[in-house]
């Protein structure tokens, strides 16, 4: 039985902002019901009872189930490396912050910087994300360097910011500077990307399902049907998340840069023949 979690009632406006870390497997596998309930949550500077803020029910194994509008909570699931967590509602900023593997599904909305500094895991955000997805953590100069984020809604400005290994993929359209100074791995928009795409990008992926306006710096290398997209759009479905079929019909116009900076990174539009 999973280790069940119901807010009591959301905090009320802005307020002190609330440490939700504990809200992890890595920190309730193994503890019973009683020991959950005594866990310190950080709120401002002030630290209450895990019990004063939510109703838990079950055991302390590796599966967590978390009810209620976290969005004034940050760092949910951060440094998270096992089992799985599942959110039924909004969460706030830094979910999933240096998460190592497992599985964080949001059944909401996620803050600014979810998946800070990820290595590795699945995170499944519902709604929308903010901005700063998968972004490098304060003072590191790389993103995101391996695991998995999709995202069913849109998300903000700024996602894989300097991203070096992974795969993000997000239905819905992204703000300004998408996967600005990209190192690898591979970004799949099925919307459209905001100005400034793959802005000094050295290598990497992105795909742009609903057009784009490359930077000047990117030029373009021809139309093509590209076999290992297949693999990629295979592995999506199979984690239960949809890929348009127009997706799979469509050879790509393909722009390489970003050349300021010799970069060889690619961004793949539909259009053109094969």
């Amino acid at each position: 039985m999973p280790l069940r979690m119901k807010l009591k009632q959301p905090p009320a406006g802005p307020g002190a902002p609330i440490d939700g870390s504990c809200l992890c497997p890595d920190r309730l596998a193994g503890l019973g019901r009683r020991e959950v309930e005594r866990l310190p949550i950080l709120v401002g500077r002030s630290q209450v009872p895990l019990a004063e803020m939510f109703d838990v029910s079950g055991d302390g194994g590796e599966a967590i189930e978390v009810e209620g509008d976290l969005s004034s909570f940050a760092r949910v699931g951060a440094s998270m490396a096992r089992g799985s967590l599942v959110v039924r509602g909004a969460v706030g900023p830094r979910a999933g912050a240096a998460m190592r593997c497992g599985a964080f599904r949001i059944e909401g909305p996620a803050g600014d910087y979810a998946g800070e500094g990820m290595t590795g895991g699945l995170l499944r955000i519902r709604g929308d994300a903010g901005d700063d997805l998968a972004a490098p953590p304060p003072g590191h100069s790389r993103g995101m360097n391996r695991g998995t984020i999709l995202v069913d809604g849109s998300a903000g400005h700024r996602v894989a910011l300097r991203m070096r290994r992974g795969v993000i993929a997000v239905a819905g359209d992204l703000g300004e500077a998408a996967a600005c100074g990209m190192l690898a791995g591979s970004l799949f928009v099925f919307g459209k990307p905001g100005r400034g795409a793959g802005a000094l990008m050295k290598r990497g992926t992105i795909l742009a399902l609903g057009g784009i306006d490359p930077l000047p710096t990117f030029l373009p290398a021809g139309s093509l049907r590209f076999s290992f997209l297949e693999i990629f759009f295979d592995a999506l479905e199979s984690a239960g998340f949809p890929v348009p079929p127009r997706a799979r019909r469509a050879p790509y116009l393909r722009h390489v840069g970003d050349l300021s900076g010799g970069g060889v990174g690619e961004i793949l539009v539909p259009g053109g023949a094969p």
